[in-house]
């Protein structure tokens, strides 16, 4: 087994050229994605990690790290669940062991708290018998045998439906410009407010911020009806993957199918890009999406999230918290 030579955050520089060179199989692991996400947050900043092993192997770890006033860093790979590779300097994934070994290291050296969330279409998803574990699961489409056949893997509901929003008038295309990401953070919002939320979970400086570091490998989609947008999207696209990140709808448009029409319209592209996976990302749970996502012959897959703790930092957890539970409450109405 090899050992560590070095464990070190990588030179963002260097990080850039490598992603122009050959991009990382999943957006969220691309540099693009940690500066939307650290010009959105000022909390946050891209700290990816690069382990050297003795034998001249290497790998690195996209992540987000922030500082508490007292000093300690919190490294996330990646914020709301999102998911993050280890990579060589190829960009290719690492082996088992070898990452193994980087997220012990980046744990006892570079943070006091590490969070990963790891590809669920890569083939390391997991690091056994390390750290807290939470799972999930998101939907993706495998779209290895192409076009044709991942419309054969829709039900035919979902197919009938596609073809009935075409027959009505339904088009669908990709829209630019900052107009564009207005219009889809209108539709955004209008959706935030028919499942009860005050704001969408998506701040438009985050949206803006994806756009601005991402060039071609975002791409805001609209279903047209009449020429209005009435339903949309936000795709970003990895190496291997597009990444539905964002769905949206105006309500009252939902029986013309816009987001059956919108999805095949996806498909295609994603197909067209040469990707092998198209990721509806998670369901949360919410069984009509699930659903919906079933119908389109999307795969349930499983993703782990692991969290470790350098033992100080998770003792001052723990001790803030039980303080916490002994602060009084005040009497309502007391000012």
């Amino acid at each position: 087994m090899p050992r560590i030579r070095s464990c070190a955050p990588m030179d963002i520089d260097r990080w850039r050229t490598l992603d122009r060179r050959n991009a990382a199989p999943v957006f969220t692991a691309r540099p693009a994605w940690s500066f939307a996400w650290a010009e959105s947050f000022n909390s946050q900043e891209p700290w990816p990690i690069e382990v050297v092993f003795d034998d001249g192997r290497t790998t690195y770890v996209p992540l987000l790290s922030s500082r508490s006033r007292l000093g300690w860093r919190a490294c996330s790979g990646l914020p709301w669940g999102e998911a993050t590779m280890f990579l060589d300097d190829q960009n290719r994934e690492a082996s088992s062991e070898l990452a193994t070994q980087a997220a012990k290291a980046i744990a006892n050296q570079c943070c006091h708290a590490l969070e990963l969330t790891l590809w669920p279409m890569g083939e390391l998803t997991d690091l056994p018998l390390l750290g807290q574990r939470v799972s999930g699961e998101v939907s993706a489409i495998d779209l290895a045998q192409g076009f044709s056949a991942a419309i054969d893997g829709m039900n035919g509901k979902a197919r009938r439906m596609a073809g009935q929003a075409e027959r009505r008038g339904v088009t669908c295309a990709i829209a630019s410009g900052d107009d564009a990401i207005a219009t889809y953070y209108d539709m955004l919002e209008s959706s935030a407010k028919r499942w009860g939320l005050a704001h969408p979970t998506i701040s438009p400086e985050l949206l803006r911020n994806v756009f601005k570091y991402a060039g071609p490998d975002a791409e805001i989609w609209f279903a047209y009806f009449e020429g209005k947008p009435i339903a949309g999207g936000a795709v970003l696209y990895g190496s291997q993957e597009m990444y539905f990140w964002s769905a949206a709808m105006y309500a009252e448009f939902g029986p013309l199918r816009p987001s059956n029409a919108l999805n095949v319209a996806l498909m295609r592209r994603a197909c067209d890009r040469g990707m092998r996976w198209y990721n509806l990302s998670s369901s949360s749970g919410i069984a009509g999406v699930e659903r919906f996502k079933d119908g389109l012959g999307a795969r349930r897959i499983p993703y782990t999230t692991i969290t470790l703790k350098q033992g100080a930092f998770a003792a001052f957890q723990k001790l803030r918290s039980i303080f916490t539970l002994k602060q009084p409450v005040k009497p309502a109405g007391t000012g």
